[in-house]
């Protein structure tokens, strides 16, 4: 029987640390370097975050293709709702969840920026005022706003008209003529980002 020295070669340069990052072997570099790459959703992964993101990973007890693939499921959720990559966390419970679990998990979690809402009502509230705010105010719903439907219940349609109209009150001087609706207070503008527009 021969011995196939092209296999141990190959096993045991595999097994060698790499270089530019100690803790991973030769042959895990690559495959780290790829699935931090991926996870980092921009940018190239450096060796050092390789090496960080593998040791996470091993905890996760997944293939690198299953990894991929819960990331290409959980990821377009993520940032729609709250403007992120899934979590580990996340991918390690929800990685072989139905897609219904998946967006029951980022829409019942709060809006980042106002907790007292869901990020499904969030989203749903300002994608809902978006075309009222644009023809009676020339921009899109703040957050503040869309919260303030929310928890009021009034329509879109005439809350974005009264705002409409209260703004075609001012006077040359910046003075309200009008009575604006109480949308909460002031706060960040306008919002959703990447995740209302989404």
């Amino acid at each position: 029987m021969s011995t196939n020295w092209d296999s141990i070669a190959h096993d045991y340069w595999g097994a060698q640390p790499h270089p530019l990052a100690p803790s991973l072997t030769q042959s895990e570099f690559p495959v780290a370097v790829k699935l931090a790459t991926a996870t980092k959703f921009g940018g190239h992964a450096t060796p050092q975050q390789a090496e960080l993101f593998w040791q996470e990973f091993k905890n996760l007890d997944m293939s690198p293709d299953q990894y991929t693939q819960a990331l290409d499921t959980l990821a377009p959720l993520s940032f729609a709702y709250h403007n992120r990559p899934p979590t580990m966390n996340e991918i390690k419970a929800l990685g072989t969840a139905k897609p219904a679990e998946i967006r029951k998990h980022y829409t019942d979690l709060p809006d980042k920026d106002i907790p007292t809402v869901s990020a499904g009502d969030m989203v749903k509230a300002i994608q809902t005022a978006k075309p009222h705010f644009h023809e009676n105010l020339g921009r899109m719903p703040t957050k503040l706003e869309a919260a303030y439907l929310v928890h009021s219940g009034q329509s879109a349609v005439d809350y974005a008209r009264q705002l409409g109209a209260a703004s075609k009150g001012a006077g040359q001087d910046g003075t309200q003529t009008g009575t604006q609706p109480n949308a909460g207070g002031g706060g960040p503008d306008p919002s959703g980002g990447q995740a209302a527009d989404q």
